[in-house]
């Protein structure tokens, strides 16, 4: 048995022989065997299929470090909880401890961590990252599970997370929406158009988007729950999500009119996730409106939604920089860490493409938080 025989078998058991797109996506990304995310194989970095912005430079989660400490401090609270979802290697987490141990030593001797980590593989190396900091440490395999037994005051942080998440996938016709389904075919899997599953169809129906025909567009239905287990958990504090995606005008644009669906394969990008499913990670871009009015809708206030370069700079990246008189750019700590700074915040590339928000949970005074300055003046 492997993935194709698991999907090709979940088709043919359906009455329509298919199946729609997000459970295909569910399983090339979440079986518990053979899922993408479950695999023992590495996902990020050089022998990886891509590159996140943490796996850049720990400067990166220096600086979220430096938002954490100042969320926690003008919020006084006495026994801060750091939640990371989605932590992958764990190397973001780790560069965020370090830094607090450093600088806020404080706040570390008083913190503890929580983990949500689906996959058994990426727990094991987060375990790995993580151990030299002795600090509370707590994983749960999923968010519901954490907000099923506790509640906490502190940071909920994600960074890419709700990219991964299984995807609807509609399109506009005369005729209305039709959602994309997925068949065996001779070479392995395609999609074939037809009708809109109920969820969705409920979904829909409570749009108002004035859309053109042929337009395709991604659906993320699972993060309606996620925002409301986020606000479970979340007694008081901050949520921080870094992802790449748009806010709905944006995002369902006519200029994207074949949607955002894409697949990352050894460092090569593509468009087909029938090419290599349970090998390769297949992502869309995040509906920022869609997460924001979810929150909102659990207590979660939007106090603020930046590109990350803005969000960084704010942060103080840029102090991170040093001066140096170095020449080769080959052993040259300085450089390298300047180099990092710069590809962060890159509008063309990292800096430009992701985005950050971040909301709030009954705390009303948020002077103090750096990245908002510019907003306010």
């Amino acid at each position: 048995m492997d993935l194709y025989a698991v999907i090709h078998r979940e088709i043919e058991s359906r009455s329509e022989r298919a199946i729609p797109f997000a459970r295909y996506m569910e399983l090339a990304l979440y079986h518990p065997v053979y899922g993408y995310y479950m695999s023992d194989k590495p996902k990020v970095g050089k022998d990886g299929d891509f590159f996140t912005s943490a796996s850049v430079h720990p400067v990166f989660g220096e600086t979220l470090a430096d938002v954490v400490a100042d969320m926690w401090r003008i919020s006084q609270m006495q026994a801060p909880v750091l939640v990371e979802i989605g932590g992958g290697t764990g190397r973001q987490c780790c560069n965020i401890l370090d830094r607090l141990q450093q600088e806020a030593p404080d706040l570390y001797q008083a913190m503890k961590v929580i983990l949500i980590e689906t996959s058994p593989y990426h727990r094991k190396l987060q375990e790995e990252a993580l151990i030299a900091h002795h600090v509370p440490k707590h994983w749960y395999s999923s968010l519901a599970e954490a907000a099923d037994q506790q509640t906490i005051e502190g940071v909920i942080l994600s960074n890419e997370w709700l990219d991964a998440f299984p995807v609807h996938i509609v399109e506009k016709s005369a005729r209305g929406w039709q959602e994309v389904w997925v068949s065996s075919q001779e070479s392995g899997f395609g999609e074939e158009k037809g009708a809109v599953t109920p969820a969705l169809a409920a979904f829909l129906k409570e749009q108002d988007w004035k859309l053109p025909n042929g337009m395709r567009i991604e659906i993320n239905l699972g993060m309606e729950q996620a925002a409301r287990d986020v606000a479970r958990l979340l007694n008081r504090g901050f949520v921080v999500t870094i992802d790449y995606g748009d806010r709905q005008e944006d995002l369902y644009h006519p200029s994207r009119k074949n949607g955002t669906l894409m697949c990352y394969y050894r460092h090569q990008a593509h468009d087909n996730p029938f090419a290599h499913p349970g090998e390769e990670d297949i992502t869309a871009h995040v509906n920022f409106s869609a997460w924001g009015d979810f929150g909102e809708r659990e207590g979660l206030k939007e106090i603020a939604y930046l590109r990350q370069d803005k969000f960084l700079i704010r942060s103080g990246l840029l102090h991170k920089a040093v001066a140096h008189q170095d020449r080769d750019p080959f052993t040259s700590v300085a450089m390298k860490r300047n180099r990092a700074i710069q590809q962060l915040i890159d509008p063309a590339g990292l800096g430009g493409r992701f985005r950050v928000m971040v909301q709030s949970k009954a705390i009303e005074n948020h002077t103090g938080l750096r990245f908002l300055e510019e907003v306010w003046r």
